[in-house]
């Protein structure tokens, strides 16, 4: 049971990896990383965008930092009147206060 759970997943993994794109990225002399064109083009890396750097064992994790346009563009999650909205900085404001 346990092997074949295993199994899946590690059948999961390749399978993702497989719908990944891989790119060859370049360091410079002062530790700039130099990124194919292809690349910042498909995750939408402009001049002077910026990204999170995530070290999980001996991989590098390059994630687009998402700003605050990219995340007012995104579709929402929830739904919130104002009232709400009103009510949470209310309880908000009082735990500032008390601190």
């Amino acid at each position: 049971m346990l092997k074949n759970k295993i199994k899946k997943s590690a059948n999961k993994d390749l399978d993702a990896l497989d719908k990944m794109s891989g790119y060859v990225v370049k360091v410079g002399k002062k530790g700039e990383l130099y990124t194919p064109k292809k690349l910042r083009v498909q995750i939408g890396l402009d001049h002077g965008s910026e990204f999170i750097a995530v070290v999980k064992g001996d991989e590098l994790i390059l994630r687009k930092r998402k700003t605050i346009n990219n995340l007012l563009e995104e579709e929402a999650i929830a739904t919130v009147s104002e009232k709400e909205m009103k009510k949470e900085r209310d309880v908000l404001e009082k735990e500032l206060l008390e601190r």
